[in-house]
């Protein structure tokens, strides 16, 4: 017990300095990103991703991981994945209110960026919520074709009828194709271009460092589930109501316990490179973010996490990188929702 514990604190420690390294935690960069004043964010994401996607697969060449695509989450209003849409506007709209993600969020608290300490408080209010009420509007997809059940989530070589070696092949070469553009056609930014593709490479690396240590992949949000879980048991504990039926006899600790190594590692590379620090300080600074803003954006955010079925990582780093349909469309769906806001603000 003692052992996986500590794997996992070390799992999550790992990817918040690689958060942090990549300065993709700073509100400035994700709300420019949101404006498309900047594109460092899509830079880290991306290169994150496509580093995961080579990670994910050479593990399970040799049998490290079982780790597969993330199935479509639905609420049944128009299709599969309409929860995955829902949910991921919903992510997107609160990463522009509140300048962070489920999981940048724990570095700008360790770093002590104002706005992430209110950005963490609405978080856990949204996980509180969704676990007590929000969970109940999603729903098995029971009358799925049993083809489908057998063949597992939807992913592009299954639709595409091809290899998992031709469609990673493809997609490693888009996301270099991306990240090419980004580079020759997006403005330049205070800092150093080698950034976000290190930072994410970086990122890259702790998704098969996280898969070794402790089988899971990279993935935040559901740490909020968790502490939803955990208020909803203390609450039915001390009133005897037993309503929320969503809430396991004793919920687990697993996510939350990688958040905290999360925070650990995001500190620590902190205190020992002030010096690389010192380029994003005054970028953590600008623009400020409002703590009703960063609440709201974050009880939102988490909340259309967990509806999509998972975040930024859990989804964008982690989903993209087994090819899985729902994820594409969670993270279309977080970037549309995102800027469709930050446009929308900018004219009124």
């Amino acid at each position: 017990m003692a052992t996986q514990i500590a794997a996992t604190v070390l799992a999550g420690a790992l990817f918040g300095a690689a958060l942090t390294a990549s300065a993709v935690y700073v509100p400035a960069v994700i709300t420019a990103q949101m404006d498309l004043q900047d594109f460092h964010m899509l830079e880290v994401f991306i290169a994150a991703s496509a580093s995961s996607a080579l990670a994910i697969r050479a593990l399970s060449i040799y049998g490290r991981t079982s780790f597969g695509p993330r199935s479509p989450s639905t609420i049944y209003l128009f299709g599969s994945y309409d929860a995955n849409v829902i949910g991921g506007l919903l992510l997107g709209a609160g990463m522009t209110i509140s300048g962070a993600c489920p999981g940048t969020v724990f570095s700008q608290v360790a770093t002590g960026i104002a706005s992430g300490f209110f950005t963490l408080a609405g978080a856990v209010l949204g996980g509180i919520l969704w676990t007590g009420y929000g969970s109940r509007l999603k729903r098995q997809p029971s009358s799925a074709p049993a083809r489908a059940a057998s063949s597992g989530p939807p992913t592009i070589q299954s639709q595409l009828e091809i290899s998992t070696t031709q469609a990673l092949v493809a997609y490693e070469g888009s996301c270099l194709v991306i990240i090419l553009l980004i580079a020759m056609l997006a403005p330049q930014t205070s800092l150093p271009p080698r950034v976000p593709i290190v930072g994410g490479l970086l990122i890259g690396a702790t998704q098969a460092s996280s898969l070794l240590l402790t089988n899971n992949p990279l993935g935040t949000s559901s740490s909020f589930e968790e502490i939803g879980h955990w208020f909803w048991y203390a609450w039915q504990a001390l009133t005897g109501s037993d309503q929320l039926r969503s809430v396991p006899e004793k919920p687990s600790t697993r996510s939350m316990t990688f958040v905290i190594g999360v925070m650990v590692g995001s500190w620590a590379f902190a205190q020992l490179a002030t010096e690389y620090l010192s380029v994003t300080k005054t970028l953590s600074e600008s623009p400020s973010i409002s703590a009703q803003n960063a609440f709201a954006g974050g009880c939102m955010m988490i909340f259309g996490a967990r509806l999509a079925g998972g975040c930024t990582s859990g989804h964008g780093i982690s989903g993209m990188a087994t090819m899985g349909i729902a994820s594409f469309v969670s993270v279309a769906s977080m970037f549309a929702g995102g800027t469709g806001l930050a446009a929308f603000l900018a004219r009124n």
